[in-house]
Formats: structure tokens, C-alpha cells, sequence
């Protein structure tokens, strides 16, 4: 079985740009919403502030230092930014991380009072990738499931080569992923996503670790894709969509969030704890409901990633739609917006 960067040297076409498939704030929502559906996976670029995500990335890193125990050399030391209600890191990490980093859910990512989750979320509905996300889904009514989005560190090392689909590596309901690096993710230097495009439209058959095999891999060539990932850009790719984590040797350091949401559903109710949910109100993306369950060590990072979207929202510029006719005043949005944070206070929606 060859090696990635092996592959990659033999087959540079896989690091072309895609123009066909990159979109910028310009793009209206509709045709980049038939392009992820015809092909399984978009580019949104320049989404969200990268001064932002360096602050995101470097909170990330501190915490990885400070209470991952990085390469199980740092000292143990209690994180006063975690809120009371909220656990700490998980006992996997207890000894370090892996060659490979580590991945957490994204309550325990904080460090200093700050949580790159978030501040990522809180920019992300208000960005102009938000009608993207509601077109893909068909809805304004969505609900980010927190329980499967992740925060990664990832060390990039030499990989075999091999593919997977979210369909059954991660969860065989949900129909998207949103992958959101915190920094550049330049190919050849930085381990990144890779896709196969366009995506079947169906399960593949897969080994017992999710992986769809190297055959299938090599098989595909001709239609692997490596974006360049500049500092604010994204990827969504859907449930079907067959890929990978590139690994080249550099040991250089990759900080990124997934983020798994979906149109509010009945189906999807049991993913929803903790989650919150983002409707529309005259026009603007709002906090419409959260949930955490007393079980669920998630509390003060639901009620405070809501609080945080909110104070975001009410910097937002008055909707096209409603521009030239009377917009709510400032005062009115902040009203119904202090009702629904009376309803986030921890445990409050269960």
C-alpha cells in the first residue's frame, strides 16, 4: 500500500484548483447549494475573519498544552476558564496525546475564558455563508448537533493511503459536515481534507475501520481533489462524500472544527443534547432554543456560545430585504433577544 505523499508526487493534477467547485461571498446561495449536491462537496471562501481564527487557533493551542499534556511533557494543571457545570478533558488524554494529536468535543476546548467553538459558531451564522448552509438544508429552522461536532489537533505524519464516508465513520444520519481549519492548510506542508468529486450517492462498501480501502483509493485518482485552505475558508461535504486526511511527514500542526448540523428534524431529536438551533427573526439569524440535559457536563458552554451568538448578531447590518423598509430597532432585537437568554440559563431546556 503506497503512501500519500507518494501518491501525491506521482499525481500533482490532485492539487489543481477547482474554480468549479471554490465560491466567494458573490455566489448566490442556490447554485453553490446544487453544486454540493451534484458533487458532494463546496469550498466557501473567505467565510470567516483569519485574525479571529488565529486567536481561535492559539486559545485551541494553550489548551492542548496545558491540559492535553502535549507529548506528555506539560504539567497537569486545573483550566479555571472551564465553567463549573462543564467536564473536563476526557480520560483517553490522560497521558498525552497520540502521534497523531487529539480530538475533543467541543465544551472542554477552552483555555482563559475563551472557547474557539464558539466564537467560530458565533461568526459563522452571521457570515455570508449562513443562506449557503439554510439553502443546503432547505430550511431557516437549523440545529447545530453539538454532541457531534469535534475540535482536532492534528500532527501531520507520513499516512497510507485511504478514504472514508462520514455515512459510516461518523454517523449514518446526518447528511453534512462542515470542516473549518483554524489557520492555513497549505497542501505538500500541512495535513488538510482531500476529496473524491463527484460523490456516489450511496454507502460504499468498507472495511472494519471505516476505511473504503486503497483499491478503491487508486481506483479514483483521476478525481481527487486537495483544496488550499487560506485562512477563513471552509469546505461542506455530505454524508456520501469519500474522503481523506492528507499526510506528507512535515510533523507541522493543524488546528480545525467540525461542525454537524441539519435542517430541525424530528428524526435527528436524539442528536440533540446538547445542541442550539438558529431560526430568523425579521430577517436576522437568531438563537431560537438550546438544549443540555442535567447528564450532559455541557451547560456553560451552550448558555455562553448563545450569549456570544447573540452580542454577534446585533453588530449585523439590516438584511437586504428589509433595508429599504423599516428596520427593528437595535433596542427591539436586543428585547427578544434577552427573552431567549432567559431561557438559556443551564438546564432551563431539557
Amino acid at each position: 500500500m503506497p503512501y500519500f505523499h507518494e501518491v501525491v508526487a506521482q499525481h500533482p493534477k490532485m492539487l489543481r484548483h477547482r474554480s468549479d467547485l471554490s465560491f466567494s461571498r458573490d455566489g448566490a446561495p442556490g447554485p453553490i447549494a446544487d453544486k454540493w449536491r451534484r458533487n458532494g462537496v463546496v469550498l466557501l471562501r473567505e467565510v470567516l475573519s483569519p485574525e479571529m481564527l488565529a486567536g481561535c487557533r492559539q486559545v485551541f493551542e494553550q489548551f492542548i498544552e496545558t491540559e492535553i499534556k502535549k507529548n506528555g511533557d506539560a504539567q497537569a494543571a486545573g483550566n479555571d476558564s472551564v465553567p463549573t457545570f462543564d467536564e473536563g478533558p476526557r480520560p483517553e488524554w490522560e497521558n498525552g496525546e497520540t502521534i497523531h494529536g487529539s480530538w475533543h468535543v467541543p465544551w472542554i476546548i477552552r483555555h482563559g475564558g475563551q472557547s474557539p467553538t464558539s466564537t467560530v459558531l458565533s461568526g459563522l451564522i452571521t457570515s455570508w455563508a449562513w443562506p449557503v448552509i439554510e439553502e443546503i438544508c432547505q430550511s431557516k429552522d437549523i440545529v447545530v448537533m453539538l454532541g457531534l461536532c469535534l475540535g482536532r489537533h492534528n500532527i501531520d505524519q507520513p499516512l497510507l493511503v485511504g478514504a472514508h464516508q462520514d455515512a459510516t465513520a461518523v454517523n449514518p444520519e446526518v447528511p453534512l459536515s462542515i470542516w473549518i481549519p483554524l489557520q492555513e492548510v497549505a497542501p505538500l506542508r500541512d495535513s488538510g481534507l482531500g476529496f473524491v468529486v463527484p460523490s456516489p450517492d450511496h454507502v460504499l462498501p468498507a472495511e472494519p475501520n471505516n476505511d473504503v480501502g486503497s483499491s478503491y483509493f487508486m481506483d479514483q485518482l483521476g478525481k481527487m481533489w486537495i483544496p488550499h485552505y487560506q485562512a477563513g475558508d471552509l469546505t461542506i461535504h455530505s454524508k456520501f462524500s469519500p474522503h481523506f486526511t492528507t499526510g506528507y511527514g512535515t510533523m507541522a500542526d493543524r488546528y480545525s472544527l467540525e461542525i454537524r448540523l441539519w435542517a430541525r428534524d424530528d428524526a435527528f431529536l436524539k442528536y440533540y443534547d446538547p445542541s442550539i438551533r438558529i431560526g430568523r427573526l425579521n430577517g436576522f439569524p437568531v438563537i431560537t432554543e438550546t438544549k443540555c440535559s442535567p447528564g450532559v457536563r455541557a451547560h456553560g458552554f451552550v448558555a455562553s456560545t448563545a450569549v456570544l451568538a447573540m452580542q454577534t448578531i446585533n453588530t449585523m447590518p439590516a438584511p437586504q430585504e428589509i433595508r429599504e423598509s423599516e428596520a427593528p430597532s437595535p433596542q427591539g432585537i436586543m428585547a427578544t433577544l434577552r427573552d431567549a437568554a432567559r431561557r438559556l440559563v443551564p438546564g432551563a431546556n431539557r
